[in-house]
């Protein structure tokens, strides 16, 4: 219980830091019918808009020691399930992943370190 409020706290304070990077960043739309527990943060950028790649950001937010992560490839879009159904297009999986990066959240995070991931990701989304 107490890990799953403190990551409430911080995806809270992601929510914050990154209204004002709205539309061009914005986190994942919350579950409206429970308490999530938000075991990623994962936010949805438009790199396009941003004039930036995801592989840019990741590797901005590498210099500064930030991991990211890209969660999760479509299931679809797997060796596997390709092999096994063949090319599938589904819209709107593909959008998602097209735009979704994961952004560090774990309950030993202060609330200076959302900062910091929010200042890095800023200043890699400016990088030209």
């Amino acid at each position: 219980d107490r890990f799953a409020e403190r990551r409430r706290l911080l995806v809270e304070r992601y929510r914050q830091l990154l209204a004002p990077m709205s539309p061009v960043v914005r986190l994942a739309p919350a579950p409206t019918d429970c308490e999530p527990a938000w075991h990623l943060c994962s936010v949805l950028i438009d790199f396009a808009a941003a004039g930036r790649t995801r592989a840019q950001v990741m590797a901005a937010l590498r210099e500064r020691a930030i991991g990211s992560q890209v969660h999760y490839i479509p299931v679809h879009l797997q060796p596997y399930y390709r092999r096994r159904y063949g090319d599938l297009s589904l819209p709107g999986a593909e959008s998602y992943y097209a735009r979704c990066l994961s952004l560090p959240l774990f309950p030993g995070m202060a609330d200076g370190d959302v900062d910091r991931v929010v200042e890095a990701l800023t200043a890699a989304l400016k990088r030209r």
